[in-house]
């Protein structure tokens, strides 16, 4: 159950009128509790059952929508551990990641955060219908839980863009932790996003220390549940600058060249690292992912521990179009 509806004054099944629950429920096809008989895939799916069991009197119950949702992110199901020495953990095999989507006609009265639209976004409005509706606005949400020390989970899509003409890489993301006793602080999680031709041997990764909206912020502070401090503003620039200052700065660290090797920098608070030769000129995957950074020392803040938290990630846009013209010339030349 994702998201409890509660509504007034509706008629009852015994002619009276009283309140109800409306239950939104979200289920990853892809993970099933349980396989029965001999199936393997979902390529011949003919039937579909649901069931109600341990309700100790009759119930009445309806049915709203039944729907299949997709989307163009894909789960990637390969290791994002960091770099490190690692105590093998029962947990490490229980992390639980699932990507859905929240919105504002659906979730806008969820607990105990309700969805609101970012800042600045305007909901789009449907102008060939009769009352001009507003349409839908929703965003990526990621669930993960028991998230063990220096592990991540990400989403990703395939794409073929060039970004040499805008200057910035821009989205809103929203970080509330799952589980009221475990009281996440700033920077227990980061939000990651890798851009590049592959995810494994050339991409430019930036990263952001999560800071988490309290549970209980209503509708009216959209500025606490997306705050700025979590935005990506990425100066594109920056990130090929640091691609350049990669072989002097490691030459003057004494380290091999080596364009496999990862090399960061920071921007403010937030971490650039450059991993082989991206170009953003030819950008052919973006992954968006969530990572709980490894404790590096034993003085350090952070407390090791597994974590469980809902990230919502919305408006993924580049901004800043380079307006101004070029120049072009011909030339011929005659040699004798």
């Amino acid at each position: 159950i994702t998201n409890v509806y509660k509504a007034t004054d509706i008629p009852l099944a015994d002619g009276t009128r009283g309140s109800g629950n409306w239950y939104q429920f979200k289920i990853p096809i892809r993970t099933p509790d349980q396989i029965v008989g001999t199936i393997n895939d979902f390529n011949s799916i003919r039937f579909m059952r649901m069931f109600f069991k341990n309700f100790p009197r009759p119930v009445v119950c309806r049915f709203a929508s039944l729907e299949l949702s997709r989307g163009e992110w894909r789960k990637y199901n390969y290791s994002l551990l960091s770099p490190g020495e690692y105590i093998p953990e029962a947990i490490q095999n229980q992390t639980q990641f699932d990507i859905s989507t929240v919105s504002i006609e659906e979730n806008g009265s969820k607990q105990p955060i309700p969805y609101v639209i970012p800042p600045g976004i305007e909901r789009e409005t449907n102008w060939g219908s009769t009352n001009m509706q507003k349409l839908n606005e929703q965003s990526m949400s990621f669930k993960v839980c028991n998230l063990v020390d220096g592990d991540a989970r990400a989403a990703y899509k395939t794409t073929e863009f060039d970004f040499r003409q805008f200057k910035k890489l821009k989205m809103f993301v929203h970080a509330e932790q799952s589980v009221r006793n475990q009281n996440l602080k700033a920077g227990d999680l980061t939000i990651l996003m890798r851009i590049g031709s592959d995810f494994t041997d050339n991409y430019y990764e930036y990263e952001i220390p999560l800071n988490f909206t309290p549970w209980g912020t209503t509708p009216s502070n959209p500025d606490v549940i997306w705050p700025t401090s979590n935005e990506f503003d990425i100066d594109l620039e920056r990130l090929v600058q640091v691609k350049y200052n990669r072989p002097v700065a490691m030459s003057d660290k004494g380290y091999d060249i080596t364009s496999s090797t990862p090399y960061s920098e920071y921007d403010g608070k937030n971490k650039i690292t450059v991993v082989g030769s991206p170009t953003i000129s030819d950008v052919r995957a973006i992954m968006i992912g969530v990572r709980n950074p490894k404790k590096s020392t034993q003085a350090s803040d952070d407390d090791g521990q597994s974590k469980c938290a809902e990230i919502w990630v919305d408006e993924l846009r580049l901004t800043d179009f380079n307006k101004f013209g070029g120049f072009a010339a011909t030339a011929r030349v005659a040699v004798e």
